[in-house]
Order: C-alpha cells, then structure tokens, then sequence
C-alpha cells in the first residue's frame, strides 16, 4: 500500500510539472502579447502627435511650399523626440488653402502614416509590421501667414 502511495505522489509530481511548463508558456504569450499592444498605443500616440504638431507649424507659414516643407521638419522632429522609427515614413501636406483671398478661412491638413515593425522586439515568433496613420487639421493664421 505504501509502494501505490509513493507512485501516486512521484505521478502527481510529474503532472505538475507539465502544468508549471505549460503555464509558463502562456504567460510568455501574454507578456508578449502585451509588449506588442504598448508599442502599438505608443506609436499611434507619437504619430498623432507629429500630425497635430506638422499642421501647427505649416499653419504659421506664408505660403504653402513653406508650409509643405515646415511641417515635414516638424513631424520628422518629433519622431525623432519620440525615439519612433519608421520604416516606410510619409507626410502628406495639404496646403491648397493658402492661395484662397484674405478674410475666407483656410486649413492645413498633415498626414503622417508610419509603418512600425516589431523586429526589434526580441519576442521568439513575432515579427511584421503596422501601419499607423493619424491626420490633423489647422486652420491658417489669417493675420500672419498670408500676404
């Protein structure tokens, strides 16, 4: 009887150990998993912000080749503050509105679409990419900008 009852406790030992595996398993998963969903929120944070700074400062120029050109500096830089690297970066800029009259209301629109990868991750089977895309829209300072 003390022989049954010592091989059902070495038995129990060894179930638990494939529980104690197997568990350890999906905790790497969801540790993973949750280090992928941070990168995500920080990148479309960042890249949010980079629009809402590029037309913000395309917003302040006096034509729209300035402004063009001023906010892709500014969402390049902020980016860069941001310590974000894309590897397919674009900054569309959409400055027609200058060319309207004095008095009528016109509006910068910057776009920054940025594909983020997870490469650099260092997670064991994950590897891609995202893409991430944030628009903003600012109205043209109509006592400075144009002339």
């Amino acid at each position: 009887m003390t022989t049954r009852l010592h091989d059902l406790r070495r038995s129990d030992r060894g179930d638990m150990n494939v529980e104690v595996a197997i568990g350890a398993a999906a905790l790497i998963v969801l540790f993973g998993l949750a280090i992928v969903a941070m990168r995500i929120q920080t990148a479309e944070s960042a890249i949010a912000e980079a629009a809402r700074s590029a037309a913000r400062s395309a917003s302040l120029a006096h034509d729209g080749e300035t402004a063009a050109a001023a906010a892709r500096q500014r969402a390049t830089d902020v980016l860069a503050q941001q310590h974000l690297s894309c590897s397919g970066l674009q900054i569309d800029v959409d400055a027609h509105d200058f060319a309207k009259p004095l008095g009528e209301t016109g509006f910068v629109i910057a776009t920054v679409t940025c594909e983020v990868g997870y490469n650099d991750l260092l997670i064991p089977g994950m590897s891609g990419s995202r893409t991430t895309r944030a628009e903003f829209r600012s109205p043209i300072d109509r006592h400075g900008a144009r002339q």
